[in-house]
């Protein structure tokens, strides 16, 4: 499978976030963009997702794609366990024993049966990449996936990242280039535009 992008470009009134961008992505291979904050990769991520549009260009991809993401924030529901938050996304794909021993995989046991909202930040974002691994996707997009993660806790989700995204077109923003060469990933430098 394939995804395309052609000269993307997206502007916020007189601010060009990207310019004539293009990118050709296959699956099995994971991608890390790596740019200044405010360079645009968040917007591309979004423009991916369809939570944004672009100003010109154009996206080739499958009919039927489907997306599961990491954002920037965990956006998992806080009343409910970690596995209740996964579970809402895999469906019938996986039973409550099968979520709880991949959950098992990135958390404490005991963490698995609490309300999202008493978790550690570190709790939730594990949680939030979880959910979005299990979740039946052909393109995963992680948006700083690692943040408030400390070395071991990354390595051990790396290891499950690259475990998990086989076949997928995986796609991720970073500032640490020690996770491009950890996760083998084909690093991608968004240019910086900015101009007003």
């Amino acid at each position: 499978m394939q995804l395309i992008l052609h000269n993307i470009s997206k502007s916020f009134g007189d601010l060009k976030v990207l310019s004539h961008f293009s990118l050709a992505m296959e699956s099995g291979h994971i991608y890390g963009l790596m740019s200044p904050s405010g360079a645009g990769k968040t917007t591309l991520l979004k423009i991916l997702m369809g939570l944004e549009s672009f100003d010109s260009g154009s996206i080739e991809k499958p009919d039927a794609l489907r997306i599961s993401a990491v954002f920037q924030e965990d956006r998992l529901c806080e009343d409910f366990t970690p596995v209740e938050n996964v579970r809402m996304v895999v469906g019938k794909s996986l039973t409550e024993q099968q979520v709880q021993a991949q959950l098992c995989r990135l958390l404490p046991p005991e963490s698995l049966k609490r309300p999202v909202s008493t978790l550690s930040g570190g709790m939730k974002r594990r949680t939030a990449i979880c959910r979005a691994l299990l979740a039946p996707s052909d393109l995963l997009l992680m948006d700083e996936p690692f943040t408030g993660l400390d070395d071991e806790t990354r390595h051990n989700v790396i290891l499950y990242i690259l475990e998990k995204t086989a076949g997928k077109i995986t796609l991720l923003t970073t500032h640490q280039q020690q996770d491009i060469h950890a996760l083998n990933a084909r690093l991608i430098h968004l240019p910086v535009t900015g101009s007003h």
